[in-house]
């Protein structure tokens, strides 16, 4: 049976599609196992040194954070984006587009770097 390069292309599309999908799913299932369980941490650290209500308050800031994080990362995705730069090859156009990448989301990635460090920090 022949098809048409379009039925080709919308067949790839789909399984791309599914395929990305099934990762975003398993993802978010890894981030929500993780944040249970960082949450307990913080719990069991917690609880003795402020108390149930305290170590309640701290979960829920905990929450707050990630809450407002992913509100103004929902918001910089719904701006519209700029142009991508022409495909190039070569380490100068992944050190261009993460440098561009920077430039463009400065604060979130002074951010990441932040957590990083406190989680980095905190495990000594």
């Amino acid at each position: 049976m022949l098809q048409s390069g379009a039925a080709r292309n919308a067949q790839q599309s789909i399984k791309s599609l599914v395929r990305i999908t099934l990762l975003q799913t398993v993802a978010a299932f890894g981030v929500i196992a993780s944040l249970a369980c960082a949450l307990g941490t913080l719990w069991t650290y917690a609880a003795p040194i402020l108390g149930r209500a305290g170590a309640l308050l701290a979960g829920a800031g905990v929450f707050g954070v990630i809450a407002l994080a992913a509100l103004g990362l929902a918001w910089r995705a719904g701006k519209t984006r700029s142009r991508s730069p022409p495909l190039g090859s070569g380490g100068d156009a992944s050190l261009a587009a993460a440098a561009r990448l920077f430039k463009q989301h400065t604060g979130l990635a002074l951010l990441a770097a932040l957590l990083a460090g406190v989680f980095v920090g905190g495990a000594r």
